[in-house]
């Protein structure tokens, strides 16, 4: 019983340790401001460019049903992404809010945890290896003009 009793506070500091490392780079990383649609479109066009026409590895084909397709491609110089970056814009709020995390601190999110598994259905299951391989390039980039703006990529 003590052994067990030992193994569950295990767990539950291992989650908290990982839970606190996560919130420690998200917020270390974290950057608001106030901006128009247009100027966080600049923003978001400025990334579009440096990664010209290549597909992003995820695609939003209808937000209302939940359809995407996971384009699974290797990056065709063949690098890796080390570094996750998030930038997104809200109409209500009107504020930018830009942050970034390394790329290894994907292996404890649960999308990757029940990919990995198995569990996930097929269009939704993304790994951390999906990310690595896909290298530096866009991994989303879903809009709802007039309301919102998100941009994920990884270098």
């Amino acid at each position: 019983m003590k052994v067990s009793l030992a193994g569950i506070a295990l767990a539950v500091i291992a989650f908290a340790a990982l839970a606190g490392t996560g919130a420690y780079f998200v917020l270390r990383n974290l950057d608001t401001r106030s901006a128009t649609e247009t100027e966080a479109l600049r923003e978001f066009d400025a990334v579009r460019a440096r990664f010209g026409a290549r597909q992003p590895l995820v695609e939003v084909t209808n937000p209302q049903s939940g359809d995407i397709r996971i384009n699974r491609l290797v990056h065709p110089e063949g690098r890796r992404a080390n570094t996750l970056h998030v930038v997104t814009w809200n109409a209500e709020d009107g504020e930018v809010f830009r942050t970034e995390v390394p790329v290894w601190l994907m292996r404890f999110s649960s999308l990757n945890i029940i990919s990995t598994l198995g569990i996930a259905p097929e269009k939704f299951s993304l790994t951390v290896q999906d990310v690595q391989r896909y290298g530096p390039g866009i991994v989303a980039d879903y809009r709802r003009p007039g309301q919102s703006h998100v941009l994920i990529w990884v270098e």
